[in-house]
């Protein structure tokens, strides 16, 4: 069968088909696609045209397991047991609309990806620190992740680790806390290091019993200097 890796993608109306994905202009998004069947068919992600017509945005061969395929603005990851894994970077409102993940008529899940705009989370900001000592990184966020957990990241290559989340206050250097009434997360850094500099990202984390998804909303520039040093 031959697959069209299609990436010009048209903005959807419409119902929404499973979980609402909620992803932020400029920002990224990763949606997980859980399944318990082990098969050898090719894993996709795909954007439905009509309720029959779907066009790929990228597939998994049986023999890529454990990678990482990028194409343009969009990165796929099967780990071949229970997970298929897109990110869709730099959003924009043609993301929108109503997309399939599965695996060859095996098991299918369908999401409605949601591109909004906020105050809140609106480009990137850069944040200066010193070397040795604390720095304080906050990120807004909209009402309606109030009560979700809060991820902070960092961007290491393709791959963006998990620093800290609202399930522990302190992990190593790192704290965290979550101003509700504000809707403010701070993260605190303590004895910054040089290698401490790099691009992080404010998240929240949403999910259903068959699609989970992160919103990366706010990407933070950190720069490391010397205290004194002429730039």
């Amino acid at each position: 069968m031959k697959i069209l890796l299609i990436f010009t993608l048209h903005l959807i109306s419409g119902g929404a088909a499973g979980i609402d994905v909620i992803g932020f202009l400029g920002g990224r998004v990763s949606i997980t696609c859980r399944h318990n069947n082990y098969g050898r068919e090719r894993r996709f992600f795909c954007k439905m045209k009509t309720q029959t017509e779907c066009d790929y945005i990228t597939v998994t061969e049986s023999q890529q397991c454990n990678t990482w395929i990028h194409k343009d603005r969009f990165d796929l990851h099967d780990n071949c047991h229970t997970a298929l894994i897109l990110t869709i970077r730099q959003l924009s409102s043609e993301d929108a609309g109503t997309y399939s993940c599965g695996e060859g008529g095996r098991w299918s899940h369908q999401f409605n990806l949601q591109v909004i705009r906020d105050p809140c989370c609106l480009g990137s900001k850069t944040v200066s620190g010193y070397l040795g000592e604390t720095v304080t990184i906050s990120c807004s966020y909209p009402e309606q992740f109030e009560r979700h957990s809060k991820y902070f990241y960092k961007l290491d290559g393709h791959y963006i680790p998990i620093m800290i989340d609202t399930t522990e206050t302190q992990r190593d250097r790192f704290s965290l806390s979550d101003d509700r009434n504000s809707k403010v997360v701070s993260v605190r850094i303590s004895d910054v290091s040089e290698d401490d500099g790099g691009v992080y990202f404010c998240a929240v984390s949403v999910g259903g019993e068959s699609v989970i998804y992160y919103s990366l909303y706010t990407e933070i520039q950190l720069q490391v200097t010397v205290k004194g040093r002429n730039n």
